[in-house]
């Protein structure tokens, strides 16, 4: 009985410990983005919408990640060469590798993503214009403020090249909070 107690012992003692060890190891992002063509003055309009992504660490300082976004403009649409109405959603499916480096309680990362944009468009009419899908590439980085061992904020900025009914170059933004497993 003692063996038994003591072999269930050592296998709990074990597994806390590999826990331990892999936690931050799966992260999942969430919240607000805003994409717009130019962030300078010279391009008005733009789109709030959401952001979400999972990234998984292979190595110490690298892995891979997936981002999902959303947008629905409101106002001028902010891809005119994608052929969008006033009514457009916008939705990105993109992934890639990401490379991070802990330093303290802030951990600026990197990262190149590719996948696809596909959309949606109406008419001030309220008429159906169509829908558009393109290929997407695109670099950006970003930081994590950790709050604790599972909880972090982001803020992030990407550079998107959305291949869609012509060529278009999209800046996005976005903030929000990080959950590590």
């Amino acid at each position: 009985m003692a063996r038994y107690l003591c072999a269930t012992l050592i296998v709990l003692l074990l597994a806390g410990v590999s826990f331990a060890q892999s936690a931050g190891r799966v992260e999942v992002f969430g919240g607000y983005a805003y994409i717009h063509p130019d962030f300078t003055s010279s391009v008005s309009g733009g789109a709030s919408g959401w952001d979400f992504g999972a990234g998984v660490r292979i190595v110490r300082y690298a892995g891979i990640v997936a981002d999902f976004s959303g947008f629905s403009p409101s106002g001028p649409n902010p891809c005119p060469s994608c052929g969008g109405g006033p009514f457009a959603t916008y939705h990105t499916y993109m992934g890639g590798p990401q490379v991070s480096i802990p330093l303290g309680r802030i951990k600026p990362f990197a990262r190149f993503l590719m996948g696809s944009t596909r959309g949606s468009h109406t008419g001030a009419d309220e008429q159906f214009l169509g829908s558009f899908s393109g290929f997407t590439y695109g670099a950006g980085g970003g930081a994590d403020i950790g709050l604790n061992k599972w909880f972090a904020i982001r803020g992030q900025a990407d550079w998107l090249h959305i291949s869609a009914l012509g060529t278009t170059n999209m800046a996005r933004v976005g903030a929000g909070l990080v959950f590590r497993f």
